[in-house]
């Protein structure tokens, strides 16, 4: 298996925890935004999560443009669009498509 095959399965993984996680809530709860905001801050623990995820969401907005320039990927925003997904979604789905950009590529000093 590629790294990108495997950054792929990743990502889908990392789409799927995700939504289980949102279905849990929902059966739960219902689409009641204000609970989830509640849940989210609830704890110590839960406002650690959510500061580290949104660091960490904020740092790979501010990476991923630059990276996608320089690994010649052209269409970076459908990669930030994706993070609406989560982080574990959109950045292995990145690493993915940086992958097959660089195995793509001619090595260095080829001509």
């Amino acid at each position: 298996m590629s790294r990108a095959s495997l950054f792929l399965a990743l990502a889908f993984v990392g789409l799927a925890a995700q939504l289980a996680v949102l279905g849990i809530f929902l059966a739960d709860s219902g689409l009641d935004l204000g609970e989830m905001g509640e849940q989210a801050v609830e704890t110590d623990i839960a406002l650690l999560t959510l500061t580290d995820l949104l660091l960490t969401a904020g740092i790979y907005l501010l990476w991923m443009p630059r990276e996608a320039a320089r690994a010649g990927i052209e269409k970076w925003w459908p990669y930030a669009l994706a993070a609406l997904g989560g982080v574990c979604f959109a950045l292995p789905l990145f690493l993915s498509a940086r992958e097959r950009r660089l195995e793509a590529a001619p090595p260095i000093g080829a001509t």
